[in-house]
């Protein structure tokens, strides 16, 4: 992702378009905290573009807001956002034109801010929202100094200019819908190259002409262009794409990329990062832990070696080589002598180095006059931007390793030629910096006298997009869970209140009953318990199944047996073999029934139990493929799983997304864009077709039997509701409707980017009065 040479050493980022001026924000929830016990946070890394905070914190808070005031008459109301968070998920540090240095923070939320904090005093300068985006993992400065942004979800290209302080949002630089997301961006001359997902589309954007060139989809049936490099002076362009991985080239003088990919790696799933020197292109695999150096002349490997660190550094500016971490601990290679030397210096324990950038000090003149209080690397005449917050949170130093050597300045010779005459040259000072957490912990390191600081910052929490909603047995509380970030909200439907635990992860499918939150935790494919009788703290949520040996990443379905005596499990498997995994959860004796490859190469997304008979619906979405075959609706008895029967819908479809049995035992479903009804392997199914095309792999529908007898659901961020006899639809919103759940008084809730919103069904206004009443 990164194009640096020996001699460059800001690194570079995204892409614009048009220029359309945005306001910056300083805004904070208005949300009272109270402290409570919490729970430590989840250590183990989430792909997929994002992290998951590898810090040891413990918390959590719970957020009480004023009570909603009840809306008596039909319609939506805004109960605002549920979780709010401080978590960066990518980072760049470099200069302006004046030498002087910033960190730069993409703070996921909905919508997503960067963070702008001076490097020298580390204070918060700027905090901008990215409008129409959640996130942004695309991220490079021109030679100017100015950053550029690669946002998510309708791929909008912003840039930070800090040598003027301005903040510009240019709009969305791909024409194909299909690419939503910049996955990547590189400037090299006035080109900013950006890859997206998921059309797997590559652009060029000139920042002179503002004119875009489209590369178009980089290969059929890969969604992701995951990494960039680029050479404008040598019009030379490599990628990344996936998944499964590739790596290309587009040579000079030729329209085509031509792959240059090993054998040995092509069952790797991408290179989440590359780096281009003068004579060499190092990609960083995923999800081998692998760096493997390319010969940039003849693509051939001269290298390989196992990191832990998410990419590996430019040349360091004294030409020696690149710096990486693994287990910790800071590791410097040498190209010449392919040797690898342990710095014995380590990173806070349980952070590996999420990016790695090089501050060069300029060191002060003979002959230069200034006050003792200049800051080493000020630069005479630079122009230095008011401060506004310090965002210092904590700052640790770590003494020097009295083992590592002692750096001597280079001797520099007499301009008389004589020998006996040389002097010391000025040594040019640097330092090695980089992200270490999704809390924005950065660390320093200085090569020249062994030393390492980090720093914690106090960044400012985003709300986050809501991602899975369920609501409480006894309707009296909604549950929420935030898209990559995680966290759990907690909606009080009578008064009103809000509580929000932190450190969990993202929930993929959640169900309470009997008191205890059943959730499918992401990533490892777990199933978390959450016993709502006593505090949230260690030990609860307790881990009682973790799929992830069983080459499952996902926990996509859950739901109760027998009245929740046991709990059924559906997965996503992300390497294995086969298909997903149905597992069941014996509640009182704690053993686990498993059965692997249950659908062959499909994934379990819905289940559904009805007397003795499970029922249950797949994504053909499996291990980064898709599988021909339609998606599969099938049953079976609980007393023999294996012996499952298929039901032939008469239709195909790509996933069934939501099952439940209504009040008449009729099992009702969404297969793609279709409702469908199942009475018995005797009886006509009826259908009914909401939508011709949908998105997604595993989730983009939800229905229910509401109180007033009708099908509610939730499709592509669309709200129907069905009449159950005669199949009649009903459409109640047109966008921005996601997940759905409902309260006691049968109203309904949904989310829309980081709020949850109530509809207020009208035949229920009498029982919310009198809820309200209480």
């Amino acid at each position: 992702m990164k194009k640096i040479s020996t001699a460059m050493l800001a690194m570079v980022l995204a892409a614009p378009m048009s220029s359309v001026h945005a306001e910056e924000i300083v805004k904070k929830p208005m949300v009272e905290v109270k402290e409570q016990q919490g729970i430590e946070g989840i250590k183990d890394v989430v792909e997929e573009n994002l992290e998951v905070d590898n810090s040891e914190e413990w918390l959590d808070d719970i957020i009480e807001e004023k009570p909603v005031e009840e809306v008596i008459e039909e319609g939506y109301e805004n109960l605002g956002p549920m979780i709010f968070k401080a978590s960066a998920v990518s980072s760049k540090i470099a200069a302006n034109n004046e030498g002087d240095y910033f960190i730069y923070y993409i703070m996921h939320g909905s919508p997503a801010a960067l963070v702008v904090v001076d490097y020298t005093s580390k204070e918060i300068l700027h905090t901008f929202t990215l409008e129409d985006s959640k996130s942004a993992w695309g991220l490079d400065v021109d030679e100017n100094g100015k950053l550029w942004v690669g946002g998510s979800v309708s791929s909008v290209l912003y840039s930070y200019d800090p040598n003027e302080e301005v903040f510009e949002k240019h709009g969305a630089i791909f024409s194909n819908k299909s690419d939503t997301s910049i996955q990547d961006l590189i400037v090299s001359g006035n080109k900013v190259y950006a890859g997206s997902a998921y059309g797997g589309s590559l652009v060029a954007f000139d920042t002179e002409t503002k004119e875009i060139e489209e590369f178009g989809q980089i290969r059929k049936r890969k969604e992701f262009v995951k990494a960039i490099v680029a050479d404008e002076d040598k019009d030379e362009i490599y990628v990344s794409i996936g998944s499964p991985m590739d790596l290309l080239v587009k040579k000079p003088n030729t329209k085509n990329f031509t792959s240059f990919l090993p054998a040995k790696y092509m069952s790797e799933k991408y290179a989440q990062d590359l780096v281009l020197t003068d004579n060499y292109i190092i990609a960083r695999l995923h999800p081998s832990n692998m760096a493997v150096i390319f010969d940039r002349k003849t693509l051939k490997i001269v290298d390989e070696f196992e990191l832990s660190s998410k990419t590996v550094s430019a040349v360091s500016p004294n030409g020696e080589g690149i710096y990486y971490t693994k287990g910790q601990q800071l590791i410097k290679y040498e190209f010449e002598t392919k040797m690898h030397t342990e710095l014995g210096v380590y990173l806070p324990k349980g952070t590996e180095a999420i990016n790695l950038d090089f501050i060069v000090k300029n060191p002060k003149l003979p002959n230069e006059e200034g006050t003792g209080d200049e800051s080493e690397n000020t630069v005479p005449g630079a122009v230095t931007a008011p401060k506004v917050e310090s965002g210092v949170k904590n700052t640790e130093i770590i003494v020097p390793n009295p083992a590592l050597p002692i750096i001597v300045p280079p001797l520099k010779e007499n301009p008389n030629g004589d020998p006996s005459e040389e002097t010391l040259e000025e040594p040019k000072e640097w330092i090695l910096s980089g992200m270490v957490d999704n809390l924005g912990q950065i660390f320093e390191y200085n090569p020249q006298t062994g030393e390492l600081q980090y720093h914690n910052f106090n960044l400012p929490e985003q709300p986050v997009e809501l991602y899975t909603l369920a609501s409480s047995s006894d309707g009296k509380h909604i549950y929420a869970n935030g898209y990559m970030s995680g966290g759990l909200g907690v909606y009080n439907v009578a008064t009103g209140n809000k509580e929000l635990y932190r450190n969990i992860s993202q929930v993929e499918s959640m169900f309470e009953i009997n008191n205890k939150l059943y959730i499918g935790a992401y990533p490892l494919a777990r199933l978390l318990v959450y016993d709502r009788s006593i505090p949230w703290g260690v030990g609860n949520p307790a881990e009682v199944i973790r799929m992830s040996s069983h080459g499952q990443e996902r926990s996509t379905a859950v739901a109760p047996y027998n009245k929740g005596k046991e709990i059924i499990l559906g997965t996503l498997p992300d390497t294995s073999v086969g298909g997903g995994a149905l597992v069941f959860y014996d509640t009182s004796t704690k053993k686990t029934e498993i059965y692997e490859d249950y659908i062959y190469n499909q994934s379990i997304v819905s289940l559904v139990s009805r007397g003795t008979q499970v029922f249950g619906g797949t994504s053909i979405h499996a291990n980064q493929q898709v599988n021909p075959r339609g998606a599969r609706l099938f049953y079976f008895d609980r007393f023999n799983p294996e012996a499952k029967k298929y039901i032939h819908l008469p239709f195909s479809s790509s996933m069934i997304t939501s099952l439940i049995v209504d009040k008449e035992n009729y099992v009702w479903g969404m297969a793609d864009g279709k409702l469908f009804k199942y009475k018995d392997e005797w009886t006509d199914i009826e259908t009914v077709e909401l939508l011709p095309l949908i998105s997604g792999r595993f989730r983009n529908a939800q229905i229910l039997e509401g109180v007033d007898g009708y099908i509610y659901g939730s499709v592509e961020g669309k709200l129907f509701r069905v009449t159950k006899d005669s199949l009649k639809v009903e459409w109640l919103k047109d966008k921005g409707v996601y997940g759905l759940e409902q309260d006691l008084n049968g109203n309904l809730y949904y989310y829309d980017g980081s709020n949850l919103w109530r509809y207020t069904i009208e035949k229920n206004r009498g029982k919310q009065a009198e809820s309200a009443g209480k």
